[in-house]
């Protein structure tokens, strides 16, 4: 069995070189149109990277990734769990704000709660922040000194406009959380967002939108959990999804303080459950 800092040594290194080509392809128009729905070519080019690279470290294994689904790197081994370029619609304007998710669980593993190591690199600006399961997370290769108090600042992601109404609802209780201050942001791009919601830059992240997938959460997961926050399902539960291909979260409510990601995911789904 490779030694979980070993892993993290792996997927480092390799999310960084991605991220650095995402750098150097960043504003050209060849990269940033559209190939498919909502991916650009940009998304394909990081994926494949990663992809070669881990082959090339012919340790076997899988890949769950945004883009291809599941792909094979040949013989038993470690499942990685990959979103190339999360906040592709930032890195098509041009806007920098943008990361690459790189996680690993060991062979066998069928659960996120699973993975052992993962990487969240900024494209554009910032430290990679990443994580060791049972040895904390890091940014780079420092241990983490999250901040004592989180901040007045929420991360908010909702779908469509007749879901404004869910958020409105639960604001006011928010503010009084927090004491009286609080600014909402929606950046785009959830694994940065839950990221620093781990560091305590933000209370809280909060997506009701149904569309994050474990490749999106598996890195920044692991990240907020080591840095001891969590992420609850609506009904309360901990964040529990399967890692042998593409699956979805649905709604989520992640915090450094897990009494503050509870108390949030029941508001949020006592408003829902009230209607218009």
């Amino acid at each position: 069995m490779v030694e979980p800092l070993e892993y993290y040594k792996l997927v480092y290194r390799i999310a960084g070189e991605a991220a650095g080509l995402l750098r150097d392809l960043a504003c050209r128009s060849e990269y940033t149109r559209s190939v498919k729905g909502d991916t650009i070519r940009a998304d394909l080019e990081a994926e494949s990277y990663i992809i070669d690279a881990l082959k090339g470290e012919g340790i076997g294994g899988k890949v769950v990734t945004e883009e291809r689904g599941v792909v094979s790197l040949g013989g038993e081994g470690p499942t990685f769990i990959l979103d190339p370029l999360d906040g592709s619609t930032n890195y098509k304007m041009c806007i920098p704000w943008c990361s690459v998710s790189l996680a690993v669980a060991p062979p066998g593993a069928t659960s996120i709660r699973e993975v052992i190591a993962g990487v969240v690199v900024p494209v554009f600006e910032g430290t990679p922040l990443g994580f060791i399961k049972g040895r904390g997370c890091f940014k780079g290769f420092s241990a983490i000194e999250a901040r004592s108090e989180s901040r007045g600042v929420i991360f908010v992601y909702i779908d469509h406009p007749e879901a404004a109404p869910i958020l409105l609802g639960i604001l006011g209780r928010i503010r009084e959380l927090v004491g009286g201050k609080l600014r909402v942001r929606s950046l785009g791009s959830a694994a940065l967002e839950m990221s620093y919601t781990a560091l305590g830059e933000a209370l809280a992240f909060i997506d009701i939108r149904s569309i994050l997938r474990n490749v999106d959460v598996a890195a920044a997961l692991g990240i907020l959990r080591e840095c001891g926050g969590e992420a609850y399902t609506l009904d309360g539960r901990p964040l529990d999804i399967g890692i042998t291909r593409i699956e979805y979260t649905g709604p989520i409510v992640a915090s450094r303080e897990p009494e503050v990601a509870l108390k949030i995911a029941e508001w949020v789904r006592e408003v829902s459950s009230a209607g218009p």
